[in-house]
């Protein structure tokens, strides 16, 4: 009788260590699953300024996707940080490995105040081969192979809005951020960014044209808060 009990204990241990390395294994299965789903096909990101109001709201969270197709003129993008200088090769491991494992919450050296040493979510408004001027914050664009000057927002695929306001009369144009600027041609693999928020933003303005190895996402749709969902 006590051998039986003894064969009975051992085999409902094992049966119970078998079980519990299921769990184990199918919960370490989808923190992976998810985890490679965020880090590298479509994450959250929260849009904590006012640099794209009103197309982004300030303290927003925003879907975007590593799967970045040809852009478009309006699409919404996620640029890597301007300042991302770090290439030592063991510091990007490290890097990839912590956002991997936080599900994208925590990213070494984007927690900086200093200015574009955050990822950065802009709105394409040239492409490459466009001649662009602007006159009060609004961009006009001759695309290529074109002759005449349209609105940004009469070229662009998507439609947006943008805010800014007329400075005073007294108001000395050379100080903030540029409502204006003379024609320029951007060459091949040269992107025009802006804010929507075209009176405080930090931009093509400031930092001149992007290339496509510059966008890290895509923005698809803002899912938070509720009221303000949209798709992009």
């Amino acid at each position: 009788m006590s051998l039986k009990v003894t064969d009975y204990s051992y085999t409902l241990k094992k049966h119970h260590q078998k079980t519990v390395t299921k769990v184990v294994l199918t919960i370490l299965l989808y923190f992976v699953i998810v985890n490679f789903i965020l880090s590298f096909l479509i994450f959250p990101v929260r849009q904590v300024s006012d640099s794209m109001q009103p197309g982004v709201a300030s303290n927003s969270v925003i879907l975007c996707s590593n799967i970045i197709s040809t852009p478009q003129r309006g699409d919404v993008i996620l640029l890597n940080s301007k300042y991302d200088e770090d290439k030592k090769f063991f510091s990007k491991v490290f890097k990839l490995l912590c956002s991997f494992f936080t599900g994208q919450q925590i990213v070494p050296g984007e927690n900086s105040e200093l200015p574009c040493t955050k990822n950065q979510l802009r709105r394409i408004v040239g492409l490459p081969g466009d001649t662009i001027y602007m006159r009060d914050y609004v961009l006009y664009v001759c695309p290529s192979n074109e002759k005449h000057f349209l609105t940004e927002f009469e070229v662009a695929q998507k439609k947006y809005s943008i805010s800014f306001y007329a400075p005073p009369s007294e108001w000395d144009t050379s100080l903030g951020v540029a409502g204006n600027f003379e024609k320029i041609t951007l060459k091949a693999d040269q992107y025009f960014v802006l804010g929507d928020n075209r009176k405080s933003c930090e931009d093509s303005r400031l930092w001149g044209a992007v290339t496509s190895a510059d966008f890290k996402a895509k923005a698809l749709m803002c899912y938070f808060p509720f009221n303000v969902f949209k798709l992009y």
